[in-house]
């Protein structure tokens, strides 16, 4: 019979002989192997030369554009690892927890659809292109920001990067991410507001005359430039279609993305409009392709302004479906309590009765609840709340914590009449402690990562444990 996958907390498979363990590490020896030829490859693209943009110096012609790919070893060797990581933690995750759980198909789609626009953005002969057109080069601002940014973001990428990290990393990477600085800052830069304000500065700083202009003298400005476009845009995106976004702030979300297309067209139809030029320097390089320097520019202002809006109308279209679903599922809440209320009403005469099994489960519990402080040594309540705070919940369904419905590990209904904890050790109070303060003393395969849990808070945690018949 095949065992239930690891999880990073309690298990309740079977033993190890029923485990397929050669299978295991063939797996992760493939896992590796395809790790090692991304990364080979991000090395080797990252060192080969650069291919000239022009011939003696001369800005890029036409029939110079299929070779000016910009092999940058920064951004090619980001690229490479960005990709490698995410396969690795979709890889793993499916392993343990079955294809699609915790990020779809759909999602990991969107990922590499994201990733492929933004390796075509910068490193494609688009980037060499942006150097002679402005047209050109605003197109690959509005692939960064309009297109790569929301697929990236779709594609829930902390979830895969978490599980792309070494096991005994995993734990560590939470604890920080729990620390009130980094969750404050992050909470800060992801409300919608925020990024929507951050995302807008960046794009109306970014296209200053002046600067413009210093981005094409300018690796480094350009590198900022890109930078900021890119790292706003995912802030912004997040803000606005993360799950919790598209639930309880898809109006929020829907503002922000109306009051974005708003401004980001001013600004194209301001370049589209001017009749100076915006940025002097491209005056010497539109001739071979055709275009005057002023056509080229409103070009470039036509597509920020059109196109580049077309993406944030489709999101808010998009959060706007989402918003119309959830308030139809409000409505038949609402709908199916009031019906609920009816019946209820109707049949008093059994109301009694209800709320006199209801007082004797209550009874009951406290029974248990006593029997379980009394087996462990420890407070089912206090257990209650260290549960969420070891993240437990995020991996397992763990009945009576609001929110722990995870199916990434086996649910912990009916706990305590199990045989065995982790399918290794009879299940008693000394062993269950023994499991969640050192698990890979007990199964040195398991994912589960060592907590630090106390003494006390595994005491704590195993008598909740012992509640849950």
């Amino acid at each position: 019979m095949k065992s239930p996958p690891d999880a990073w907390f309690l298990r309740a498979d079977a033993g190890p002989s029923e485990r397929p363990a050669l299978a295991s590490r063939n797996q992760a020896s493939g896992y590796r192997t395809v790790l090692r030829t991304a990364l080979s490859l991000a090395l080797l693209l990252a060192i080969t030369p650069r291919v000239a943009l022009a011939h003696s110096g001369r800005p890029l012609a036409p029939h110079d554009a299929w070779g000016a790919w910009t092999w940058e070893p920064v951004v090619v060797l980001a690229l490479g690892a960005w990709a490698a990581l995410y396969g690795r933690g979709l890889a793993a995750l499916w392993r343990r927890a079955g294809v699609g759980a915790g990020v779809s198909r759909g999602e990991a789609a969107a990922f590499a659809a994201g990733w492929l626009t933004l390796a075509a953005a910068l490193v494609s002969p688009l980037h060499a292109i942006g150097g002679v057109l402005f047209s050109a080069h605003m197109v690959q601002h509005e692939l960064l920001v309009a297109v790569a940014a929301p697929l990236l973001v779709l594609g829930r990428p902390l979830v895969a990067a978490v599980w792309g990290l070494p096991p005994s990393w995993r734990g560590t990477a939470g604890d920080v991410g729990r620390q009130p600085l980094v969750h404050g800052a992050s909470g800060s830069l992801t409300h919608p507001a925020v990024a929507t304000a951050l995302h807008g500065a960046a794009l109306w700083v970014g296209h200053v005359p002046a600067f413009y202009a210093l981005t094409l003298r300018s690796e480094l400005a350009h590198a900022v430039q890109h930078a900021s476009f890119l790292g706003t845009a995912l802030l912004f995106w997040w803000a606005v279609l993360s799950p919790r976004a598209r639930g309880t702030r898809a109006g929020t979300g829907i503002l922000c993305l109306f009051v974005t297309t708003l401004h980001t067209g001013a600004l194209g139809a301001l370049i589209a409009v001017s009749e100076r030029l915006w940025v002097p320097a491209y005056a010497a390089t539109t001739g071979p392709w055709g275009l005057m320097p002023l056509e080229d520019q409103q070009l470039a202002g036509v597509l920020m302004w059109v196109p580049g809006s077309v993406a944030y109308v489709a999101a808010a279209l998009w959060l706007f479906t989402c918003w119309l679903r959830e308030s139809g599922r409000r409505v038949e809440a609402r709908e199916a309590h009031e019906r609920a209320r009816a019946a209820a009403l109707a049949a008093a005469p059994l109301l009694v009765l209800v709320l006199m099994l209801a007082g004797c489960t209550s009874e009951t519990r406290r029974a248990e609840a006593r029997e379980a402080a009394y087996l462990t040594g420890g407070d089912p309540e206090r257990g209650r709340v260290a549960i969420r705070t070891y993240g437990c919940a995020t991996c397992h369904t763990v009945p009576g914590v609001p929110g722990a419905d995870a199916l990434v590990g086996p649910p912990l209904t009916g706990f305590a009449e199990r045989a065995y904890v982790a399918g290794v050790l009879p299940n008693s109070p000394a062993n269950v402690v023994r499991w969640i303060r050192h698990p890979r003393e007990v199964d040195s395969l398991t994912a589960m990562p060592d907590m630090g849990v106390g003494e006390r808070d595994a005491r704590d945690l195993a008598a909740y444990l012992y509640t849950l018949h």
